[in-house]
């Protein structure tokens, strides 16, 4: 048996030197920890997944910003990290019956479990305008140690092609590479302002999202009036009053600023985009992709 071994060795070394780099990337890639995606409808959500999606949030989602305390009566603490429970995130982002979850898991080889990395939540409607549906992306999340590597782009591509009849999807998010990846879940189509103001109201009327309902648009392409003193003015937001730290935010937008069409985010807000969508239909349960641009 130790001569059948040696000679698989030897055997083994022969095939990398005979291949050389091409073989060596082979092996390598055989054992890389395989990601995949789910689908999960809103009546299959269950109380254990909403926890794991609730651990993933509340070690990665943020913190909350200096102006929090002030508007919350001092209940929140800056600083302190933004926390969702179980029972809070199926009151928010399972509020109807058309709300769905997708989910990325990622597998250990070591002890075969399956570690969350990234989730969004969202929701469908009718949007009459477009002969079609509308999605809203209620929150999506990604883990720290796996941004960048095209997670959010799958997650939101795979919620787009779940609906069979999208026509248009929209989010608000403090973070840019969320828009980036909303983009890039769109085959890459670019930020349409006018498309933008063109169906925000309709579209946030028509999806119905309890924490949008209050929300205000503000903006350049919006009509509002200007929000700045300087020449730099808000394009496209919402005033959520989700009062989150944006360090890394202004970070972000820093290293993007050359082909950054959406302007700052003020304090309080989000940015606000919809784009239009086709719909591919696929699986509901997916391999790893990678997207055309960076994305979280």
């Amino acid at each position: 048996m130790q001569t059948i071994a040696l000679s698989m060795l030897h055997y083994i070394d022969w095939l990398l030197s005979l291949f050389g780099i091409m073989g060596k990337c082979y092996i390598e890639l055989a054992f890389v920890n395989p990601t995949s995606y789910t689908y999960i409808q809103c009546s299959f959500v269950t109380d254990q997944i909403l926890e794991r999606c609730s651990i993933l949030f509340n070690n990665n989602y943020g913190i909350w910003g200096d102006d929090a305390p002030l508007h919350s009566n001092n209940a929140l603490k800056a600083d302190a990290r933004v926390k969702l429970g179980i029972k809070r995130l199926r009151e928010m982002m399972l509020f109807n019956d058309r709300c769905f979850l997708v989910i990325g898991e990622i597998r250990s080889f070591d002890n075969n479990q399956f570690e969350l990395i990234g989730y969004t939540f969202c929701t469908s409607a009718k949007y009459d305008r477009l002969n079609g549906d509308a999605i809203w992306i209620t929150q999506l999340v990604v883990g720290a140690s796996y941004r960048g590597q095209g997670v959010a782009g799958t997650l939101l591509s795979m919620a787009k092609n779940s609906i069979a009849d999208a026509v248009i999807i929209g989010l608000v998010s403090s973070y840019p590479h969320a828009v980036i990846a909303l983009s890039n879940a769109c085959n890459c189509v670019p930020i349409d302002l006018k498309f933008i103001a063109d169906h925000a109201e309709d579209v946030i009327r028509a999806c119905n999202v309890p924490y949008l309902s209050q929300a205000q648009l503000v903006g350049s392409i919006f009509n509002s009036q200007p929000l700045l003193t300087n020449n730099q003015q808000p394009v496209s937001l919402a005033k959520t009053d989700f009062f989150v730290d944006h360090k890394e935010v202004l970070a972000a937008l820093e290293h993007i600023r050359d082909r950054w069409i959406l302007g700052p985010l003020l304090d309080g807000h989000e940015f606000f985009v919809v784009f239009p969508a086709t719909c591919v239909r696929h699986s509901r349960t997916w391999p790893s992709e990678s997207s055309c641009n960076s994305s979280p």
